[in-house]
């Protein structure tokens, strides 16, 4: 395919360079033949290498026709229309036309990952049917019979009717081109409208329409004998026949498709878009040629001195996007992106993932891992398609935190570049995995202590409740018994006997109630939601109405559940004894495992010169042991005090 085109534009130049023709609108398509060649040779080459894909055969297509036409053009130039033969010379007007045409009535539809539509798939034979219809009038028109002797094309139809039909019909086909080239624009617009991740089908689009518009001079303003709209159409088709490629490219790229990230370098993309300027030097000329009087210099001058001016600033935009297009971006805003996550996640866990997802991003890499020390996955992104991925260690402070593993995109390999870039990242990355572990084993310490606090706390309620409670209730049992046998007249005795049952029912209740308020046994039976609502009913007959509202927060983990139990009931404890309330509400929510508690009521509220106490401090220890926060302010309407206690959502295989 490279010999077949390459070396058909080879033979059209060495024929140019030969017969010096004239400067005139059949050069300029010369021009625009010439780069069908080799550049869309180049890129028919470089996908069939990978895939026989259908858009590569008709990029194939275009690119055999632009170098059919680019060396019958200059046979004719340089011997004559005599010289070629009639069969011959058509090809400089019907050669391009199926591989030019394809590119905007078929290829729009056809590239992409998903599967084409019905729709997609009956605009694509109406462009089928348009390239058939419009070729077949080329290769029958009869021009310039019956003014000369012999038709120039060789399947000509010598009929009077058909010589003055062809050229309108021709017309009505360019037209069909037009409409269904934009209508396939549209259709790519669509599909990244639809789909954000389709990434460059709206260049695609752009590029389908600029070819498509070029053909508008043919049909509302016909070639004449001279002037400039006799070279609007071959500038402009050169113009966006330098962009579409690149479009196509750009889907690619970013597609991934046919895996020839690799063969396609950072030299062909910045060739394809500076011929965008090259065309824009040739539109530049023709534009100014027609509208600034005399023979054309100062107009060539213009050009010139135009294009020499915007060619640096566009050179350096061009080369950052290519940079970023194929090579991803550098280290420096790569290490940005990836270093915003250590802020901006609420965990370690999602900072690590945001990491590996930005690194992924950032240097176009197909999968990116960050393993522990033990070999576990902490983060990914992407999935591995290589099976030789490249590993880095992640060290930190002269350790080893855990390991980078990461695979190139199918068809591609990790160069110099991308490998130094990844060495700049891995200290960041090795940070965030060491804090990770720091922050997995103090959340593992921390379940620990409120594990272990928590079987304290039913190992001193089984003492209470099986060992002190009864204890004293049997002291009662015999402060009853010694009043009993008691002599009769021995007053004081008997009332001293009696004060001190007194006290030692009281002091049973209280073991009792402090026993239950350790490890309540319903929290255990029912669960969280049950057991306050049975703690708030202690305090109606106190004239405090307590409201529990369970705003799906759902049945957290035992030393969860118990933490929240003890808090909410120190704030209702602190709200009965000091506050002066007499409505308190307590709402529980939850949100993907994270649990949200509120304790307000409308009471008297903290006074500005309160300090924190022994119940303050309780409440915040019982909260930190589940990795949770306590906050206090004002309430609603800034009456009152509100309670805020939140617990982030555990991450999957945290140890309890």
């Amino acid at each position: 395919m490279l010999v077949l085109t390459w070396g058909a534009a080879a033979v059209g130049l060495g024929l140019w360079a030969v017969a010096h023709p004239p400067w005139n609108p059949d050069q300029v398509y010369f021009l625009v033949d010439t780069a069908d060649a080799l550049v869309y040779g180049l890129t028919a080459a470089v996908v069939l290498g990978r895939r026989t894909h259908a858009v590569a055969w008709l990029v194939a297509l275009c690119a055999v026709g632009g170098g059919a036409a680019a060396v019958v053009a200059q046979l004719a130039a340089r011997y004559g229309t005599a010289a070629p033969p009639p069969a011959w010379g058509i090809l400089q007007g019907t050669a391009w036309v199926p591989g030019t045409l394809s590119l905007i009535l078929v290829v729009p539809y056809l590239l992409g990952r998903e599967r084409p539509s019905r729709a997609a798939y009956a605009a694509v034979g109406a462009g089928v049917a348009v390239i058939a219809a419009l070729l077949a009038v080329r290769l029958t028109d009869p021009w310039p019979w019956p003014a000369a002797p012999h038709p120039f094309a060789p399947l000509a139809v010598r009929s009077a009717a058909w010589a003055r039909l062809a050229g309108p019909l021709a017309d009505a086909l360019v037209l069909a081109v037009i409409v269904l080239g934009l209508a396939a624009a549209a259709h790519a617009a669509l599909r990244r409208h639809r789909d954000p991740s389709a990434r460059g089908l709206g260049w695609l689009a752009i590029g389908t329409a600029l070819i498509a518009l070029t053909f508008v001079p043919l049909v509302v303003r016909p070639e004449g004998p001279g002037g400039w709209p006799e070279l609007l159409t071959p500038v402009t088709h050169l113009a966006s026949q330098a962009f579409f490629p690149a479009a196509v490219l750009v889907v690619v790229l970013r597609q991934r498709l046919w895996g020839i990230d690799l063969v396609i370098s950072r030299t062909l993309v910045w060739a394809l878009l500076t011929g965008l300027l090259i065309g824009g030097c040739f539109a530049a000329l023709a534009l100014l040629g027609a509208l600034l009087p005399g023979s054309g210099t100062l107009g060539a001058v213009l050009a010139t001195a135009a294009t020499a001016a915007g060619i640096q600033p566009a050179r350096g935009w061009l080369q950052r996007r290519v940079d970023r297009l194929v090579h991803g971006e550098a280290a420096a805003p790569a290490l940005s992106r990836v270093g915003r996550h250590l802020g901006s996640a609420a965990t370690p866990e999602e900072a690590l993932a945001g990491m590996a997802e930005s690194v992924a991003a950032s240097f176009n890499l197909g999968s990116v891992r960050v393993l522990g020390p033990d070999g576990r996955v902490l983060a990914a992104a992407g999935e591995p398609d290589e099976p030789a991925p490249l590993e880095l260690p992640l060290v930190v402070r002269q350790e080893t935190a855990g390991t980078l593993r990461v695979t190139a995109r199918p068809g591609e390999a990790l160069d110099r570049r991308a490998r130094a870039a990844l060495d700049e990242v891995a200290p960041l990355l090795g940070t965030a995995v060491q804090i990770a572990a720091v922050t997995r084993a103090l959340r593992e310490s921390r379940g620990r202590l409120a594990a272990a606090r928590d079987d304290e706390r039913r190992a001193l309620r089984r003492e209470l409740h099986d060992g002190l409670g009864p204890a004293l209730a049997g002291v009662g049992l015999g402060l009853s018994a010694a009043r009993n046998l008691l002599p009769p007249g021995a007053g004081a005795s008997d009332a001293l006997l009696a004060a001190l049952r007194t006290e030692v029912d009281h002091q049973v209740e209280a073991v009792r109630v402090l026993a239950r308020g350790l490890v309540p046994p319903v929290l255990a039976e029912l669960g969280l939601v049950p057991a306050l609502r049975e703690l708030v009913m202690r305090y109606e007959s106190d004239g405090l109405a307590v409201v529990v509202r369970d705003a799906g927060a759902g049945e957290p983990e035992r030393e969860v559940a118990g933490a929240v139990y003890a808090v909410v009931a120190e704030a209702i404890r602190n709200v009965a004894r000091h506050s002066g309330a007499r409505v308190c509400a307590v709402e529980l929510a939850g949100d993907r495992g994270a649990l949200a508690v509120t304790v307000e009521d409308d009471g008297r509220g903290i006074g500005p010169g309160a300090r924190p106490g022994v119940g303050t401090q309780s409440l915040r220890e019982r909260a930190e042991l589940v990795g949770g926060t306590v906050a206090w302010g004002p309430g609603s309407g800034g009456r009152g005090t509100r309670l805020e206690l939140r617990i982030p959502a555990r991450p999957e295989g945290a140890a309890a």
